[in-house]
């Protein structure tokens, strides 16, 4: 596939993703598929790192793809401010720290993953 199906579906990827993390941090009184003590932790730790990880593979410069897995970060402070508002949910400043990890793992993840990403569909040397 050329480069720009890919960024097009990465981009489609991620924009669902973004879309099902707002849906579901501001439905009232979430019920987890599988609940433990603070099992909402790790869903937190693996979204925010699905969400850096995304654009980590989709944006062909560093900076850019820096820039917009923090504002995965930005997006989580938000949606944590805006739980103050819906029945049922809290505010947690343990959760944006969560998100925060998540965000970094997703990072670290995507900068180790994107040369072999480029490499195998051969576009090292592409430009957005």
């Amino acid at each position: 596939m050329k480069k720009s199906i890919w960024a097009s579906i990465l981009t489609m990827l991620w924009t669902i993703s973004v879309c099902a993390v707002c849906y579901y941090s501001l439905m009232p009184e979430l019920e987890l598929p599988i609940d433990f003590w603070n099992a909402d932790k790790i869903y937190h730790l693996i979204a925010y790192a699905w969400l850096a990880f995304l654009p980590m593979l989709r944006f062909r410069t560093r900076k850019a793809a820096l820039l917009a897995s923090c504002f995965m970060l930005i997006l989580g402070i938000f949606l944590e401010i805006a739980q103050t508002h819906v029945p049922g949910r809290t505010f947690s400043f343990l959760d944006m720290t969560v998100n925060g990890l998540g965000v970094l793992a997703g990072v670290v993840l995507g900068g180790w993953v994107k040369p072999k990403f480029n490499i195998l569909l051969h576009l090292e040397g592409d430009e957005d």
